[in-house]
């Protein structure tokens, strides 16, 4: 496996928080984690029988988490009903429940995945919240290009299938991960979650860091941050209209770097 190119990864981070610092990046990105923090503080795989979380995921996926229509940058988290378009929402189903329990403790294959009811690009983004020490939510297969990007790649993943992507997306996406958590990023998020927490449960002991679900949702962003911010790219975007915004220009950040195919998916 190629290794995270670290001067790549070093000068998007800089970016990355000096935007989050400067603009409505965090306020319309802050909806996954929302999700993603009451989805954890209501389901117990490992107790609840497959009924019940089922329930509990179905009534979770219909919130709209204060989800704003925009023409190109899609607020919200664009699987589930009460927040993606139409077109790319994914009704969770009762044998996603039973997977998602029988995960827990499953040394998992393809074949166990198949009995799957919605794709892969959405199951991780389930399986990357209520898993998070086993999954992270690559909940697009657009991110292919911002993993050929930090990993020098050179599109090499570009031929792979659904399955096959979403196996190596995991190990990149953890990989990349790893490198976040180095760096105190609590001034992005932490604050608005902790608040989103209190309000919604009274109660809890004040949020004072990341949890992992938290970290999974952060690696999701920065690759989206990349695959927006830095190569320019938007679900949009018309072939071969490849270029750096002019605010980035100066990084150099695109040396070398070929310009992607138009692909029918979404991106989160």
């Amino acid at each position: 496996m190629s290794i995270l190119n670290l001067g790549k990864f070093a000068q998007c981070l800089g970016i990355y928080k000096k935007h989050c610092d400067r603009t409505f990046w965090t306020q319309n990105e802050l909806p996954k984690f929302y999700f993603a923090n009451l989805l954890t503080r209501r389901i117990r795989l490992a107790v609840q029988s497959p009924e019940m979380i089922y329930e509990v995921c179905r009534r979770i996926q219909e919130k709209d988490y204060y989800y704003k229509a925009n023409a190109t940058n899609i607020c919200g988290i664009q699987f589930l009903p009460g927040t993606g378009s139409e077109e790319f929402s994914e009704q969770l189903t009762e044998t996603d429940a039973e997977l998602f329990k029988e995960l827990v403790y499953l040394n998992w294959s393809e074949q166990d995945l198949e009995k799957k009811g919605i794709s892969y690009n959405a199951l991780s983004g389930w399986l990357g919240t209520l898993l998070p020490q086993k999954f992270i939510p690559v909940t697009s297969n657009h991110f292919r290009h911002t993993i050929s990007y930090l990993f020098d790649l050179d599109h090499k993943i570009y031929p792979q299938s659904d399955f096959e992507f979403f196996l190596d997306a995991q190990k990149y996406f953890f990989l990349t991960k790893k490198r976040l958590k180095e760096f105190n990023l609590d001034s992005l998020y932490l604050k608005e979650i902790a608040e989103y927490i209190k309000i919604s449960y009274p109660k809890s002991v004040v949020k004072k860091e990341y949890e992992e679900h938290d970290w999974n949702w952060l690696t999701n962003d920065f690759h989206l941050f990349v695959y927006r911010e830095v190569l320019g790219l938007d679900v949009q975007m018309k072939a071969f209209d490849f270029e750096l915004p002019e605010k980035y220009r100066a990084c150099d950040l695109l040396n070398c770097y070929e310009k992607p195919e138009v692909l029918n998916i979404y991106v989160p």
